[in-house]
């Protein structure tokens, strides 16, 4: 008999348990929304030439159920010159800016009901602009050395062949990372923390790089 009470039992609890939790767990919209700061690593190739900067992240897109969303993002990541690079560059001031505006896919997961956790990948188009803060033939010809592949000029008989004095490169990239989410109260604003994997194919020397970054979400 008791067996039968219990099978009872956990019936029931299948059947209402569902609905009880749903209950409990906060209500999400369909849409969503994000913005945050942080760091910038780069990674060999891009180390070489490049040091820690900094990064933003804005974001808006589309839940499509519990777990699964849709975001489109605009990322800036700063990739300023290492003392290495400061030394080959002649006294030259130089600065790298990374941005990028891609498609992604989010699945999303709660750990009850203020922790969670996510999964992002996804890729588009990326833009690393270089600039040099003044002309580079302004003492004369410079000797050509890997870190102006790096700022996008290109060489001649061993010098420097460029009058420029800012370069861009666009390419296709993409990304993956995780990030963890701390719901405020019983409200759709939660705090994230995340970090991601970053690939571009930009010429001459490709951009690889790991930003970490935190803020708001609305979810």
């Amino acid at each position: 008999m008791s067996r039968h009470i219990l099978i009872a039992i956990g019936i029931v609890g299948t059947i209402y348990l569902p609905p009880i939790c749903a209950q409990n767990a906060p209500e999400e919209g369909r849409f969503n929304f994000s913005a945050g700061g942080g760091l910038t690593v780069p990674l060999n190739p891009a180390a070489t030439f490049s040091g820690v900067g900094g990064a933003f992240l804005g974001s808006a897109g589309y839940n499509l159920s519990r777990h699964n969303s849709l975001l489109g993002q605009f990322m800036w990541n700063g990739l300023p010159p290492t003392v290495g690079a400061r030394a080959q560059l002649f006294g030259f001031g130089a600065s790298t800016n990374l941005f990028s505006i891609t498609a992604n896919y989010k699945f999303r997961a709660n750990a009850g009901k203020t922790f969670g956790y996510y999964l992002i990948t996804g890729g588009g188009w990326y833009y690393r602009h270089t600039s040099v803060s003044r002309n580079v033939f302004e003492n004369g010809p410079i000797v050509c050395n890997p870190i102006w592949f790096w700022y996008g000029f290109t060489c001649t008989d061993g010098d420097v062949n460029t009058i420029g004095v800012a370069t861009g490169t666009s390419s296709f990239g993409g990304n993956a990372g995780i990030g963890m989410t701390v719901r405020l109260g019983n409200s759709p604003w939660k705090f994230f923390l995340e970090s991601r994997y970053i690939y571009a194919a930009s010429r001459a020397v490709n951009t690889q790089a790991i930003p970490v970054i935190f803020g708001l979400e609305y979810q």
